[in-house]
């Protein structure tokens, strides 16, 4: 391939990024961004918009997250069940001493 071939081929494949239109998305100090957006929601990569979430959100243990389970909400009720019992049985034994 020669040269200028190349060179054609080149422009007639690139990307405009002209055509892309700017963002929009309101700043703190009050002025819209400036960064060029994406074409599905206008927005740039800062301010593409909250994530969703997973298309199916399976929690426990075949959650790809999941760990060891020792901070799911029944096992801390169950751990403040138990702090709560000895305690209890503490103020027990010293009344009875």
């Amino acid at each position: 391939m020669l040269k200028k071939d190349y060179k054609a081929l080149v422009t007639a494949n690139r990307f405009d990024l002209g055509t892309l239109p700017s963002c929009g998305a309101q700043t703190r100090s009050g002025g819209l961004c400036k960064h060029k957006g994406n074409l599905v929601n206008a927005r740039c990569k800062r301010h593409g918009g909250a994530s969703t979430g997973p298309k199916n959100p399976a929690f426990g243990k075949s959650h790809h997250r999941y760990v060891h389970g020792l901070r799911t909400k029944e096992v801390i009720a169950i751990r403040k069940l138990v702090a709560e019992m000895k305690k209890s049985l503490e103020d027990l034994i010293v009344l009875t001493h």
